[in-house]
C-alpha cells in the first residue's frame, strides 16, 4: 500500500508502470489483422472466440457461361492458449447463402451449408521484446483442413496446411506477414494446391499515448491478401479496415478490393465486406 504522504515525484514511477501494464494488456489483444495471421498468442489458459460475417459479389464469364454470384458466409473461430508459446485454433465456416444467377438463361439458384473445418497449431520459434510494448516474433503454423462440409462446399479430402508468420510491433505501429501452403490431397478434380500470402500494417489512431486506466484504442489497418493456385490462377486484394479495442472484446470491419486477378477457372471477385467481433475469456 502506498503512503498518503508520497510526493508526485515518488508516485510517477508507479503511474508509468500502470500505464505500461495497461498498454501491454490492450496491445496483446489488438495486434491481429482482420484477414490474415499474426505472430502473437494468447496467454496460457486464455480463450478467444471470434465471429465473422462476410458478403461478397463475383462474376464468372467463360465461353457462353455468364454467372453472377452473391455469397454470405459466417466463420466461427476459437483460439486457445495451451502454453504461452503454443496455441490451438479451430475455424468452422458456414455458407449462409450462395445465390448464382445465370445471365444467359435468367435462371437463379440459392443454396448454403457447412464448409470444411480447419484446425491449426501455432508454435513460437522466436521472440525479442525490445521495449515495454515493442516486440518481434515468429511463429510456425501447421494443421489440417478436414472434409466436414456438405458436398457443394467440401473438398472431400484431408488437406495439410503449413506456414509461418512474423510480426513486429513498435510504438503505435505493427507490421505482420504470413505465408501458408495448403496441399490438395484429392487430386486435380477436387482443386489445386493453394499458396496464401498476406502482409498487414496497423496504426493506433487513438490514444496518442496510454494513460493510467486506459483500456480502449482505435486502430486503422491496411492489408494485402494474396492467393495463388497451382493451376496458375492468381488473386490479390487490398484490404483497409478499422478496429475498436476494449479490455474484453474487439469490433472490426474491413473491405477487400481486387487489385490483381488472373483467373481462368474461378469467379472474379468484385468486392468483399467483412465485420467481426472477438471476445476474450
Amino acid at each position: 500500500m502506498t503512503s498518503p504522504h508520497m510526493s508526485a515525484a515518488q508516485l510517477r514511477p508507479l503511474w508509468c508502470a500502470a500505464a505500461v501494464l495497461a498498454a501491454l494488456s490492450v496491445q496483446a489483444r489488438a495486434q491481429a489483422p482482420i484477414n490474415s495471421n499474426v505472430a502473437l498468442q494468447p496467454s496460457k489458459g486464455q480463450l478467444i472466440l471470434r465471429q465473422q460475417f462476410r458478403y461478397s459479389e463475383a462474376e464468372f464469364e467463360k465461353g457462353s457461361t455468364d454467372l453472377d454470384i452473391r455469397l454470405l458466409t459466417s466463420s466461427t473461430t476459437a483460439v486457445y492458449g495451451v502454453r504461452d508459446n503454443f496455441t490451438l485454433l479451430l475455424n468452422v465456416p458456414t455458407v449462409l447463402s450462395r445465390r448464382i444467377e445465370n445471365n444467359a438463361t435468367g435462371e437463379s439458384n440459392t443454396d448454403g451449408g457447412l464448409a470444411d473445418v480447419t484446425t491449426l497449431a501455432k508454435v513460437r520459434l522466436y521472440r525479442n521484446d525490445f521495449g515495454p510494448t515493442d516486440t518481434a516474433r515468429f511463429d510456425l503454423l501447421g494443421g489440417l483442413e478436414l472434409p466436414t462440409g456438405q458436398d457443394a462446399f467440401s473438398s472431400d479430402s484431408v488437406d495439410p496446411i503449413v506456414g509461418g508468420v512474423g510480426t513486429v510491433t513498435f510504438g503505435r505501429n505493427y507490421m505482420s506477414a504470413d505465408v501458408l501452403w495448403k496441399f490438395n490431397t484429392a487430386g486435380a478434380l477436387a482443386g489445386e494446391d493453394l499458396l496464401r500470402y498476406d502482409a498487414a500494417y496497423s496504426y493506433r489512431l487513438w490514444p496518442d499515448e496510454y494513460e493510467v486506466g486506459q483500456t480502449t484504442q482505435l486502430n486503422g489497418l491496411l492489408e494485402l491478401n494474396g492467393f495463388h493456385w497451382t493451376d496458375g490462377d492468381n488473386e490479390l486484394f487490398l484490404s483497409p479496415g478499422i478496429q475498436y479495442v476494449t479490455r474484453r472484446w474487439i469490433a472490426e470491419a474491413t473491405v477487400q478490393l481486387p487489385i490483381w486477378q488472373e483467373l481462368d477457372s474461378r469467379p472474379e471477385t468484385e468486392f468483399v465486406l467483412g465485420v467481426s467481433v472477438r471476445v476474450q475469456f
